[in-house]
């Protein structure tokens, strides 16, 4: 059958059971500047007495003492799978836009939602180099763009110009692609389904979007997606890889602005066959019958003889035996030929998206994830290793597939890779504690899927981490990359799905996690990326950042000297003044009472002590005030993961985003303190809201706030029992993240239900870390 994904169905309510499982973090340190999270290389203090830099214990972190941020939550309740991370690292002009520093490193990061009701991706920014995230102009009940016509949600991909900065964000409806773009460093959006509306028939999938501002014929937006419209309709003659282009950088976005290319399915012209691989053609791969599956569109924007040259990786099954290849554009998308790039025989090498990128040299490097097993053994083909091959002419020649995760025992799914200078490139990816087939949900003694309930068949508890690898010399043969562990805690048990819509139809692992993740870096070639995590008692997939904060960069003469700038110092946060923002996402900053200025923890046998600085005594009156859309009150408090066992009345599985918190919202009485997990599902269906477990200890906040003449700035300290939680002793507090909300309603859920009677919004939110456990667990 052949192999559709990115598409996802309406968001569910329950995920599939699967137990969780926690890996304990225990602080050591040696006396150095700075400590990380045992076997991995996330930081987990940096002592102000010792500054910043590489020193203390980086044995777990790679040759090059790569540290990674502790996660961010990209956003405190949104949902939604396979994030896409885009760094705006190219200069601005003197003056543009509002003036401010030549480089900005502005990050964006969009995730789709789903194709139910209502039906967008979301989009989140980030101003700050990822320390913090918001969700710019939205509806504040449904978090939605305002002002748009936005709509889709199946797949979301997104690119940034480097020459505009305007950003370019395509959604996925099934029926169309959607152009959505943004002429203000993404804090608004215009809309269109580039003519798809006249053509009702067009069935696509899986959308990519990317730009070269300055190519010879203006400046260039690319889209590349599949015509699954006979291939689904009929078995011939096959889907089509389509290639759309503007030259106007997108214009007033209308569908003729994308008519810049003889391949343009959004009029449904007729896409002319190829006679031979060699043959041009005016679409990268017409109706091929053995059309797998394909990856996102990248040009060449080095300064090489090849420059502005188009590149687009895709698979073919033939006759059982997995090819890897691609096509190639030298006449910016005017016609399209396709070259063989490895031939795997039969193993799966769709797990899942093949994907290409370039250096800034023009040599290529192109990465997949495929079986290494038996082909025809019942266990699926066994265990999944990351692959990559590079070529440094053009395509050309390629270097015999190198396999980056050769261990056994740690099978690897969806590897993305950036390219720096010559040689130079990173790569993110999901790894295992298994050599299982990630599809497997059950299996028995030989490693074989069985089913749920038969003699000897167990789950699937494999545990699922996200790793990064570097490397400094990757146009060599040799071992390129050293992999480090970049989430300090797991983001996912049991099997991951890679059989793309089949997942929602077949007895296979679930899809929690979608598709893929990618990976981006700043104007200092740090890396940043953003990974889905369901390890929670829903089963809900959020979405978590990280950036690198020291190490070797990817960019020849550059230096990562992030680490003395970030405003951890030794489980406490600093936060700035004046960067809240209302309700709709839009700049508020006469709002001290919702004004972050720090945010520590303490952490005293059973009890977490979270204490915040806040620019003025929070009330619900300020609350409603600032929100400019009709609040009723505000939470001010922390959320942090914990392994935990379920406790509640929406709790299903091990393990949660919990948080603590001051309220003052009359709907819900007086105000007070309160402890909780964020597991109940919006009145909207589109996020996670808080859900109270107990009032906190002592029941009262306490801090200068309260005083009867409070000082301005003044604290918040507020006390609650972790076993109250479901907390396991010695868990890691990971990503404690201060935040100031607004509630709209009532948090009272109808019996029965885990839906809430209101909803909130995000304020303000300071930079997370992470609080380690005792090294025990029950």
């Amino acid at each position: 059958m052949r192999k559709i994904v990115g598409r996802r169905s309406a968001l569910p309510l329950v995920a599939a059971i699967v137990a969780a499982v926690f890996l304990p973090a225990v602080a050591r340190g040696d006396g150095g500047a700075v400590e990380l999270v045992p076997d991995t290389a996330v930081l987990l203090a940096k002592v102000s007495s010792g500054g910043g830099g590489n020193g203390g214990n980086t044995s777990s972190a790679s040759s090059a003492t790569n540290i990674f941020a502790p996660a961010s939550y990209v956003d405190y309740h949104e949902i939604g799978g396979e994030p896409t991370t885009v760094v705006d690292r190219y200069p601005f002009a003197a003056g543009s836009f509002g003036g401010g520093p030549t480089y900005r490193d502005l990050v964006y990061v969009s995730n789709p939602l789903g194709v139910g009701f209502p039906g967008f991706s979301e989009f989140y920014k980030s101003s700050d180099g990822g320390t913090t995230f918001r969700v710019p102009s939205h509806n504040p009940f449904f978090t939605e763009p305002t002002g748009t016509e936005e709509s889709g949600g199946g797949d979301s991909h997104h690119a940034v110009g480097e020459v505009t900065h305007s950003v370019f964000l395509i959604d996925l409806s099934g029926g169309c692609v959607t152009m959505n773009i943004s002429r203000d460093l993404g804090e608004t959006f215009s809309s269109n389904k580039l003519g798809c509306e006249a053509n009702p028939g067009a069935i696509d999938d899986r959308q990519w979007v990317a730009t070269d501002e300055t190519a010879p014929d203006g400046q260039d937006v690319y889209l590349n997606f599949n015509n699954d419209t006979g291939c689904i309709a009929t078995s011939e003659p096959g889907c089509s890889l389509v290639f759309v282009k503007s030259t106007n950088d997108g214009g007033t976005n209308t569908a003729a602005d994308f008519a810049a290319s003889p391949c343009n399915a959004f009029t449904q012209t007729a896409i002319p066959g190829a006679t031979s691989d060699d043959e041009p053609t005016a679409c990268p791969d017409p109706t091929d019958p053995d059309l797998w599956i394909s990856g996102p569109v990248v040009v060449d924007k080095s300064n090489s003889a090849r420059r502005h040259t188009l590149y687009i990786p895709f698979e073919r099954q033939v006759g059982g035996n997995f090819v890897i290849y691609l096509a190639k554009s030298t006449d910016l998308g005017e016609t399209w030929t396709r070259h063989p790039v490895a031939n795997v025989g039969p193993h799966d090498a769709a797990n899942i998206f093949p994907q290409l990128t370039i250096d800034t040299a023009g040599n290529l490097y192109y990465t997949w994830s495929q079986t290494t097993g038996n082909p025809d053994a019942a266990n699926g083909g066994g265990e999944t290793d990351a692959y990559y091959t590079y070529s440094t002419d053009g395509g050309a020649t390629w270097a015999t597939p190198i396999d980056i995760t050769k261990e056994t025992g740690d099978s690897a799914v969806f590897p993305w890779m950036v390219a720096g200078s010559p040689g130079q490139v990173d790569l993110v990816l999901y790894k295992a504690n298994s050599g299982l087939n990630p599809n497997i949900a059950f299996y028995d003694a030989n490693g074989n899927p069985c089913n749920e309930g038969d003699a000897g068949c167990k789950p699937n508890t494999t545990v699922w981490n996200t790793y990064f690898g570097q490397s400094q010399n990757a146009l060599n043969t040799g071992a390129n990359f050293k992999l480090v562990q970049i989430s300090d805690h797991p983001i996912h048990t049991g099997g991951v799905c890679t059989g793309g819509l089949s997942c929602d139809s077949s007895p296979q692992a679930n899809r929690d996690l979608l598709d893929f993740l990618t990976i981006d870096y700043d104007h200092t070639g740090a890396a940043y990326t953003t990974w889905a995590d369901d390890n929670n008692s829903r089963h809900d997939t959020r979405q978590f950042f990280s950036r690198q904060l020291s190490g070797a960069s990817i960019l020849k003469g550059q230096n990562i000297a992030a680490m003395n700038a970030y405003p951890i110092t030794d489980h406490a946060v600093t936060d700035p003044a004046g960067d809240v923002f209302d309700a709709t996402g839009a700049p508020e900053v006469s709002c001290p009472a919702m004004d972050i200025l720090g945010t520590n923890a303490q952490r005293t046998g059973d009890l977490l002590t979270v204490t915040m600085t806040l620019n003025a005594p929070p009330t619900s009156l300020a609350a409603i005030t600032c929100s400019k859309a009709s609040a009723t009150g505000g939470l001010w408090g922390a959320e942090f993961w914990a392994a935990s066992n379920p406790v509640g009345n929406t709790a299903i599985y091990n393990n949660d985003n919990f948080y603590i918190a001051y309220r003052d919202n009359p709907a819900d009485g007086g105000p007070g303190v309160e402890a909780g997990a964020i597991n109940s599902i919006s009145p909207t269906f589109t996020h996670d809201e808080f859900n109270r477990y107990e009032p906190a200890t002592p029941t009262a906040a306490t801090g200068t706030c309260f005083a009867a003449l409070p000082p301005t700035p003044c604290t918040v300290v507020i006390t609650a029992s972790l076993t109250g939680l479901g907390v396991k002793a010695g868990s890691i507090l990971a990503s404690v993240s201060g935040f100031s909300v607004y509630y709209f309603g009532s948090e009272q859920q109808p019996p029965g239900l885990r839906i809430p009677l209101g909803t909130s919004n995000l304020a303000d939110a300071a930079t997370p870390f992470d609080v380690n456990g005792t090294g025990t667990t029950p």
